[in-house]
């Protein structure tokens, strides 16, 4: 596990925004060599608001870092354990290339030992679509962090429709 401090995943927004416009090295796995990421969402299922951070390494570099704050899921009822809205949104500027990449997500000061991984060299779909989520719809007081991926294609075809030139 690479042992990154709050303070240098700040330093990397810089080198997340030059890595943004290159791809990650398609290096083994069964990765499609034309894989595309389409989005990564946030959805908080927990009644208090977190802070999210992602990064993505190529082969221990980075190429992508953000950090976004996502409010609190509310709850049915004042004293209900059951979820009527989560909180959530999505990172901006992600690469669209990630063959050969790790993406590494947790929730404000959690430690590394316990971020989640999601091995884009272990996919073989040509689109992805992350969302990460703090909680679990089962248990909203949990503020476990799992990454749910999505091959429908069209997060790539909006996440194109959103690019600019």
């Amino acid at each position: 596990m690479v042992r990154v401090t709050r303070r240098q995943t700040l330093q990397l927004s810089a080198s997340a925004i030059l890595g943004g416009l290159t791809g990650c090295s398609a290096l083994g796995g069964d990765s499609d060599p034309d894989a595309r990421l389409g989005e990564i969402d946030v959805t908080n299922l927990d009644f208090r608001a977190h802070t999210v951070s992602v990064l993505i390494l190529d082969d221990e570099e980075p190429v992508y870092s953000g950090e976004m704050t996502v409010s609190a899921a509310e709850p049915e009822a004042d004293d209900s354990t059951d979820v009527a809205t989560a909180g959530g949104s999505s990172f901006e500027g992600v690469p669209s290339s990630v063959e050969g990449c790790i993406l590494y997500a947790w929730r404000d000061d959690q430690s590394p030992s316990k971020w989640s991984e999601f091995d884009f060299r272990e996919q073989s779909a040509s689109c992805l679509g992350l969302d990460i989520r703090v909680g679990d719809i089962q248990d909203p007081r949990s503020d476990e962090v799992t990454i749910l991926h999505t091959t429908n294609t069209s997060v790539c075809e909006t996440a194109a429709n959103h690019t600019t030139s």
